[in-house]
């Protein structure tokens, strides 16, 4: 019946021999010719096979650019960006397995990294969530040495994590952290044989915060006053203005009293403020050493001044200064100590010469064999090395935590792998401005044949490849 051809009476013989009628025949015919028809006539395409390559343009980096400045990289955030951007959708359970396997040899991988020699630590403390983490950072090469998330935050705790660091070799020179008591004990705990400088960052920041609530007492008391002296100017002039009269609850007496006792204070507490932290400083406005005795005497008597201020804060501040003033002494008693046999016979002027050229070496580009004399290079590189390792602030481990909290609060807490990964990162990525620019913590660490991020990530991710070990050279 489909064949257009068939010769005349085809119907008729077929309806004979199949018992049909003729009209059946041709429905039939009509039927699968239909279907036939429907059958060879082209259909939508389906869905596309999943290709190997991606076309990088200008387009895709825009959207990339757009997609990435709009999702938070969360776990939920990856999974929409690999949607969006590589049409590839991943549950989140193959997302979070990704992640701890990244974060275990992140952790693997900076458990055999060495670190350099002669640490000038710094350790503070981070919390999200009451889950406490031990940051300890390098003080010259802001190189992270320890991420440490734990559940507690006891001796024991901390103590097995600076043995843990200990073992790996790094060496600290001195450990400068603020008055947490787990802290501290953590460092009695693990027996370093090491001087523990108080946190000159913290101690100076309450001293910072003072002087803005002193300021903003000051500036209240003198707009108080000067109202107060517009409204009594006001209610003596033969005419008044339009409206309502100035009212005032003091007296101007009073005001006025009040206006230059808060002046007074502010500026009080700003001198002797500056006179201790001159006395802290490791030189003299004039660039000579300072004499640990002449800043003992001159933090007492700046303390027992702050104690007669009619200021609770300053007087806390200034007990405060008293109880830990042998160890706020301890750097500068160091230095003190480390120069002594080089300053004997070295001139005043030339001393301060000498410190004027370590502040100003990086400005400058000040060389030792090149800009001073044949005799007195070696006073000089003693006067430079002992200065280089006079540390007394943890401001860089406070620095890495700024950069850490957006992590912890996109992540609502600390994931088991997220600081591995985020401590290779800070350690691999070069520094894009500062005194630091186009450096990694890694190579002003000393450290040799220092991998990119983009190698250390293939090491990490590649079952097969077995990270390599840089070798310090300081």
């Amino acid at each position: 019946m489909l064949n257009p051809e068939r010769p005349w009476g085809e119907v008729t013989s077929l309806a004979r021999s199949y018992g049909v009628s003729r009209k059946f025949l041709y429905e039939l015919c009509a039927t699968a010719t239909q279907a036939v028809l429907s059958a060879l006539t082209p259909q939508p395409p389906g869905p596309k096979p999943e290709a190997d390559t991606l076309v990088v343009d200008t387009p895709f980096l825009k959207k990339t650019i757009t997609a990435l400045a709009m999702i938070p990289p969360s776990i939920r955030g990856i999974q929409l960006l690999l949607e969006l951007l590589f049409q590839r959708p991943r549950a989140v359970g193959f997302i979070s397995q990704t992640l701890q396997e990244a974060g275990t040899a992140a952790a693997e991988y900076n458990l055999h990294l060495p670190g350099p020699v002669c640490v000038l630590g710094e350790a503070d403390e981070i919390f999200q969530g009451r889950q406490p983490c031990l940051t300890v950072v390098d003080g010259r090469s802001f190189l992270v040495l320890s991420l440490a998330p734990q559940s507690r935050r006891d001796a024991t705790t901390w103590g097995v994590t600076f043995l843990n660091l200990q073992e790996r070799g790094v060496q600290f020179h001195h450990l400068a952290c603020d008055q947490a008591k787990g802290l501290r004990a953590g460092v009695q705990e693990a027996d370093l044989a090491i001087p523990l400088c108080p946190d000159r960052f913290h101690w100076l920041r309450e001293g910072y915060r003072l002087t803005r609530r002193l300021a903003a007492r000051a500036y209240q008391a003198i707009k108080t006053a000067d109202r107060v002296r517009r409204a009594t100017q006001e209610a003596q002039a033969p005419r008044h203005r339009r409206g309502p009269r100035l009212k005032v609850q003091v007296e101007p007496a009073q005001a006025e009293k009040e206006e230059a006792e808060a002046i007074r204070n502010h500026d009080l507490w700003v001198w002797l403020f500056q006179e201790v932290r001159q006395a802290l400083e490791p030189f003299t406005p004039g660039g000579q050493i300072i004499s640990v005795e002449a800043a003992r005497q001159t933090l007492q008597a700046a303390a027992e001044l702050l104690q007669e201020l009619p200021i609770p804060e300053a007087t806390a501040f200034a007990q405060g200064l008293l109880k830990d003033l042998e160890a706020l002494l301890g750097p500068l008693r160091w230095l003190e100590q480390a120069l002594a046999p080089w300053r004997e016979d070295l001139d005043p002027q030339m001393e301060a010469l000498i410190v004027w050229a370590w502040r100003h070496r990086q400005a400058l580009g000040v060389q030792i064999e090149r800009d001073f004399p044949g005799p007195l290079q070696a006073t000089v590189q003693a006067f430079w090395e002992a200065l280089a390792l006079w540390h007394t602030s943890a401001s860089l481990a406070e620095s890495v935590h700024s950069w850490l909290r957006p992590f912890l609060q996109i992540h609502r807490g600390m994931p088991q792998w997220l600081l591995p990964l985020l401590q290779v990162f800070w350690n691999h990525h070069p520094f894009q401005r500062g005194k630091r620019q186009g450096n990694s913590p890694l190579s002003l660490a000393g450290m040799k044949s220092v991998p990119s991020l983009a190698q250390v990530l293939d090491m990490l991710l590649s079952p097969l490849t077995q990270a390599p070990i840089a070798v310090p050279n300081c």
